[in-house]
């Protein structure tokens, strides 16, 4: 087994030899560091789980991080983005939208994000009672971090050029680009979205060559 050898040990940030240096992500801020051991020692003691057997600790911190980052795709909780968008769109004489195209294309996420939350309900009733599959969360993640990324294209579309202010206090200091920049990580971070797909492909849908 090639994940065999591998073993979870825990160490402390205060411990010589761990440093750290800030990686500035092209949102303009840095919550991500580059971390750097120089001949560090830490007791064994400190292994999580059994010697050698690490990647079952990492599976199990990797759905949980997954699932974290899926809730992404549920947003501020906020029923529809089209109407949260009447305002800088404005509405037309029927009251709709003032933008036929991008009206169409609110509604589909909508209905997606709607979709997107039944899935998430189901899953989490279906992993409390034991009946889950271990790769579900790799279905949420790679779905939550999609949509993600659609609403703040959304968001970018429906506000035009005002969203791309970067630095006043009437932006909030450019939250809404920001915010989209910083979505560009979802699809990364806790594994790639295409590393997901093949999870998928392979543990749940058992396609051939996977």
């Amino acid at each position: 087994n090639k994940y065999q050898g591998i073993s979870f040990l825990l160490f402390d940030m205060e411990t010589p030899g761990v440093t750290t240096k800030p990686i500035k992500l092209i949102s303009g801020n840095s919550p991500f560091c580059e971390t750097f051991f120089d001949n560090v020692v830490v007791p064994k003691e400190q292994i999580v789980g059994e010697l050698n057997r690490g990647w079952d600790v990492a599976k199990y911190l990797l759905g949980h991080e997954r699932e974290m980052i899926s809730g992404g795709g549920l947003g501020d909780g906020a029923p529809s983005l089209g109407a949260q968008m009447l305002g800088s769109i404005g509405t037309n004489g029927l009251g709709q939208l003032d933008d036929g195209l991008l009206r169409a294309e609110l509604a589909q996420f909508d209905v997606d994000a709607l979709a997107f939350k039944a899935m998430a309900e189901r899953f989490t009733d279906e992993m409390k009672s034991g009946k889950g599959h271990p790769a579900q969360p790799n279905m949420m993640k790679y779905a939550g971090t999609e949509l993600n990324k659609r609403r703040h294209e959304l968001v970018m579309a429906g506000n035009g050029s005002d969203a791309l202010e970067w630095e006043s206090d009437a932006s909030k200091g450019g939250a809404k680009a920001r915010n989209w920049l910083r979505t560009k990580a979802n699809s990364i971070e806790g594994g790639t979205s295409e590393v997901m797909l093949n999870v998928i492909a392979k543990r749940i849908l058992d396609l051939p060559g996977a």
